[in-house]
């Protein structure tokens, strides 16, 4: 009788010791990249179990001796670990998980062989023939192309003697040359400031960049302004603005 409860005794132990055994704790923290924002799940694959690290990468899973705990995620690599005596004991097990590179497989996009130099690889390149408005046989546009204001002075002159007339009588006509008028002098103070170095107004003429435009349509007012700036030439501008600056000063 004695003997059937010490056998009942030891299987109970046995069995407490299985289930203690069975029921330890790996826990510790993953180290990785964004671990904040990316959640790991973390599967004890003998016993089955699973769960996800928290925000700062910690986690804690049942598990024991032996056991293969595998560690996965969109963003890196899958981690497997076999579980030790000495990783049951710790806390702090710290598991390291790399970022995910997908290699893409190497893609020749042309058959050239290229030498760095750039005149050399320009002449070895065989070019494909531009097509033309020409080689098919379209007209070619020869006229210049009209402004916005140009074309709304075309377009009212062109409604007929009732709506020139009405244009006229109306004022919208003058109010559209106008238009173009001033158009056509910021385009022409435009082009005298691209003729100059963009340093010349401040080193050369000591005026401070929030004062150009200002001493542009200044100069815009002066005789010979429009030719000196249709001739297109640097050293004409360039002369034209020394010899405005005295009188701009004064005005």
């Amino acid at each position: 009788m004695q003997k059937k409860y010490l056998f009942l005794f030891i299987c109970i132990c046995g069995f407490w010791w299985s289930n203690a055994q069975n029921n330890q704790e790996f826990s510790g923290t993953i180290v990785a990249d964004s671990i904040a924002e990316i959640q790991v799940n973390i599967v004890n694959y003998n016993n089955r179990q699973g769960t996800v690290n928290g925000t700062l990468g910690k986690f804690s899973i049942k598990a024991s001796e032996g056991d293969q705990v595998i560690f996965s995620s969109v963003k890196y690599e899958p981690h497997t670990i076999e579980i030790t005596s000495e990783m049951l004991q710790k806390k702090n097990n710290q598991i390291i998980l790399f970022l995910m590179v997908n290699e893409l497989e190497e893609v020749n996009i042309s058959s050239l062989t290229l030498t760095r130099d750039l005149l050399a690889d320009a002449n070895n390149m065989e070019l494909q023939p531009i097509l033309s408005a020409q080689d098919l046989g379209i007209p070619i546009r020869t006229a210049p192309r009209l402004t916005v204001e140009e074309r709304r002075l075309y377009t009212a002159a062109s409604g007929g003697p009732i709506g020139v007339l009405i244009d006229v009588l109306s004022g919208r006509m003058e109010m559209l040359n106008r238009q173009k008028e001033y158009a056509d002098l910021e385009l022409l103070i435009q082009r005298s400031k691209h003729l100059v170095p963009n340093n010349f107004f401040k080193e050369t003429l000591n005026i401070e960049p929030t004062w150009v435009d200002d001493f542009l349509y200044f100069c815009s007012n002066q005789e010979d302004f429009e030719k000196n700036v249709n001739q297109e030439d640097v050293f004409v501008m360039i002369e034209f603005f020394k010899n405005q600056v005295k009188a701009y000063q004064k005005f």
